[in-house]
C-alpha cells in the first residue's frame, strides 16, 4: 500500500507503525509478531492500523518493495552491462551498509522468506531478465546467481573472516568462473 498523504497525523501514525515494526523485528521472528503487539508498541489502536494496512504481511511487503527498489537503483547499471563483478560489489556494499533492521531482514535465518522474496524480485527485474535472457536456460542461471547472497550471509555468520573487498573479489570469480576459477593449482 503506497502512502503519500501530506497529513501530519497520518505521517506520524505511519512512522509509529514502522518504528514499532522495526523494534519487533529486532526482538523476535516474524511469526512471533502480532498486530496487537505492534499496535500497542506504536500506541495506536488496531482500527488505525487497518486504515493503513490490510495485514501485517501488507506492511512487510511494503518494506520489502522499498528494499528491492533501493537495491535495483544501485545495481541496475551493472546488471544491464552484464558486469558480474559490479553486481556482486554493489550488492555486497549495499548489504554491508544496511541499517540493523535491514541486516536482520536480509541475513537472519528467521527472516529467510523475506530475503528470498527480495532476491527473487531483484533477479526478476527487467535489468536482470536481460542478463539471464542471454543464456540458454535463464532459470538455471538465475538459481545459480542466488549463491551471491548465500556467500555474503555465510561471511556474516562466520564473523567476517576476510575483508569485504577480498570477499567481493573472490565471490565474483566464483560466480563468473565457477570452481575452476578458484581452484588452487598444486605444484607438480
Amino acid at each position: 500500500m503506497e502512502h503519500t498523504s501530506k497529513d501530519l497525523r497520518v505521517r506520524r501514525t505511519l512512522k509509529a507503525i514502522r518504528n514499532a515494526f522495526y523494534e519487533l523485528v529486532l526482538e523476535k521472528s516474524y511469526s512471533d509478531i502480532s498486530i496487537t503487539e505492534l499496535t500497542e508498541k506504536a500506541e495506536i489502536n488496531r482500527k488505525t492500523f487497518y486504515l493503513h494496512y490490510s495485514s501485517l504481511e501488507d506492511l512487510l511487503k511494503e518494506v520489502e518493495q522499498e528494499i528491492v527498489d533501493s537495491i535495483l537503483k544501485d545495481i541496475h547499471l551493472s546488471a544491464e552491462n552484464l558486469d558480474v563483478a559490479g553486481c556482486v560489489s554493489t550488492f555486497y556494499h549495499y548489504l554491508d551498509e544496511c541499517d540493523e533492521v535491514q541486516q536482520k531482514l536480509l541475513c537472519d535465518s528467521h527472516y529467510y522468506f523475506f530475503y528470498e522474496d527480495v532476491t527473487d524480485a531483484v533477479l526478476k527485474s527487467d535489468a536482470f531478465s536481460n542478463f539471464f535472457s542471454r543464456t540458454k536456460y535463464p532459470d538455471i542461471v538465475r538459481s545459480y546467481s542466488i549463491c551471491i547472497t548465500y556467500i555474503y550471509r555465510n561471511w556474516i555468520k562466520n564473523n567476517r573472516p576476510i575483508p569485504l573487498e577480498e570477499l567481493i573479489e573472490y565471490a565474483s570469480v566464483v560466480i563468473y568462473s565457477g570452481y575452476q576459477g578458484i581452484l588452487e593449482k598444486k605444484p607438480v
